[in-house]
């Protein structure tokens, strides 16, 4: 009996670690850093982030994403990622909080 209910207590603490791991919202940085990769196409990036908020962009497009703390991850991209970051905010006086590629 006390083996099915330590069994039963491990199953669980399992389903929960796995379950708060698939709760982490696409807009989050958590979630971006992980996932983003620096050979991805603009195709790959919006299959796994979603259309851009906007661009930003006058000679190469900076794709922009608002997040659901308030910052923003903007994405550099010409045929390709040239550069991603973590940003304050989607203006030009936004403050670089991380970079991720």
């Amino acid at each position: 009996m006390t083996r099915v209910v330590l069994l039963v207590f491990v199953l669980g603490l399992s389903f929960s670690y796995c379950n708060k791991k698939a709760d982490v919202s696409k807009d989050t940085y958590e979630y971006f850093k992980p996932h983003l990769n620096s050979s991805m196409t603009y195709s790959q990036v919006v299959a796994s982030f979603g259309e851009p908020d906007g661009d930003l962009g006058s000679g190469i497009h900076i794709y922009y994403y608002n997040l659901d703390d308030g910052t923003c991850i903007w994405i550099g991209f010409a045929d390709r990622i040239i550069y991603a970051r973590h940003m304050s905010n989607n203006t030009a006086s936004g403050q670089l909080l991380h970079t991720l590629l």
